[in-house]
Order: structure tokens, then sequence, then C-alpha cells
């Protein structure tokens, strides 16, 4: 029987890319998503066209008692669980100057809190060979003050990597995988993207697919636990004083 992952945030994007390499992989998908409905069928209809097992299931991240059974409501669908992909992200600006406490707590339950209840949830029954992959952000090892709250969530999940690998080995692997800039998004438009990319250290940038075959290098390799694999080209190595989308010439 093919083993169930969970991908959260699996409807667009990085995450759907992840969804489609691990259902080629064998994995039965559990395609979380909180507004993608339509993304969400799209998907699960691919992949099962292609001869893959999904399922679709709907969670507000914001919600920590939906997430404490998300685990057990895709092991309904699906069956046991053995993997989950903790990819879903709130990604929204502040700086010191205008922090505010609504700000901080949503960015750090959406992933921070509801990442390790996922992780909680899955060791409750975890048999040897289960594993989480984080998806956190190079800005871990380039870090700025822009997107303050953002970054501050990432760091919280690439110190718990470690942590929770030594505490809940040896049933259990914890992993990360860190990418740089890859997508465009409302502050980086397709030209600012790719001058960003051309301006890391291999010249061009990682790719949405780059991110998914690390997440199956991490599923795969059974004696791999509290790494980070940086999908970044490099990036990391431009300290920055902003974010690149934001980049005024201050540089290092």
């Amino acid at each position: 029987m093919a083993d169930v992952v969970l991908v959260t945030g699996g409807a667009r994007r990085i995450g759907r890319e992840i969804c489609l390499r691990l259902s080629v992989e064998g994995f039965k998908i559990a395609i979380h998503y909180r507004n993608s409905e339509d993304d969400a069928k799209a998907l699960r209809a691919e992949i099962e066209s292609a001869g893959g097992k999904a399922c679709t299931i709907r969670c507000d991240l914001n919600d920590s008692d939906s997430v404490k059974g998300l685990i057990q409501n895709v092991s309904d669908k699906l069956g046991k669980v053995v993997g989950v992909v903790n990819n879903a992200s709130c990604f929204e600006f502040d700086r010191i100057e205008e922090i505010s406490e609504e700000t901080w707590l949503e960015h750090m339950k959406v992933n921070a809190l509801a990442p390790l209840l996922l992780i909680g949830g899955l060791s409750e029954s975890a048999v040897e060979g289960s594993w989480v992959v984080n998806i956190l952000d190079f800005k871990v090892e380039s870090p700025n003050a822009d997107y303050l709250s953002y970054t501050s969530s990432r760091f919280a999940m690439y110190g718990l990597t470690s942590a929770l690998a030594v505490d809940l080995a040896p049933n259990v692997r914890v992993n990360s995988v860190a990418p740089g800039h890859i997508l465009t998004s409302d502050v980086l438009d397709e030209n600012s993207l790719r001058r960003v990319q051309s301006e890391s250290p291999l010249g061009f940038g990682p790719s949405s697919r780059d991110v998914a075959e690390s997440v199956v290098f991490l599923a795969d390799s059974q004696t791999i636990t509290g790494q980070t694999i940086f999908v970044d080209s490099g990036e990391r190595f431009r300290q920055m004083k902003h974010d690149p989308a934001f980049d005024r010439g201050e540089g290092k």
C-alpha cells in the first residue's frame, strides 16, 4: 500500500509541484488548501488521471483546533500518514517600526505553531520511517529586517528542525528545504525576479521543480535528519540590508 503524504498549501505554486513530484514517486497525496479549492480539485484530477491517488482537504492553519485534527482527517480519507511537508505560509510585509501583535501572532500561528502541531500529530502514531520536510526560506542564513514577522517565524522552524530531529528519532526524521527567490509576487515582478536570480553566485535561480526534487531526496534519505538544504543558487551569500524586492542599491 502506498504511503500517504500531507502537503500543506499544496494546491498552488511550489506546493503544487511538490504534490506532483511526490505522486510520481508513488505516494498518495493529501492536498491541503484554505481558499484555493478549485486549484486543489484540479490538481487532484491531474494526479488521478496520471494513475496516482489524492484527496483534497481544507483547513485554516490559523485555527489550532482544526489543525490538531488534520492528520486524523487525512488518515480517514487516504490511510495512515507517514510524511508531512509543511509548505503553507503567511507572508506579509512588516518592519520593526510597524510591527503589530496581530501580524506577529498570525505569522507565528501559521508558519510555526501549525507545523509543530502537525509534526506532533504525525509523531503520536508514527512508525519508523516517518518523515517531515519544512519549507523555509534562504533568509534564515541571509537575514534582514524586511518581512520581520515572517522571517522570525522561519527562524523558529529552522531551529526546531534540529531540536525535533533529536527528540523524535528514531521514528520521525525532520528536515528542511530553504528556497531562494523562485516565483513572482505582489512586490517582485518577472523582470525583477530575473534580475535577482541573475545576481546569485551561480548566475541563475532555482525553480519549483528544484525544491520538489529536494523534498523527494529528503523523503527517501533514511540516514538524514536535522538538516536544511538551501535551494537558492547561493543567494544566501549575498548579505543584503533589505529584501531584494526593495533593494535600493545599499547592498552589503
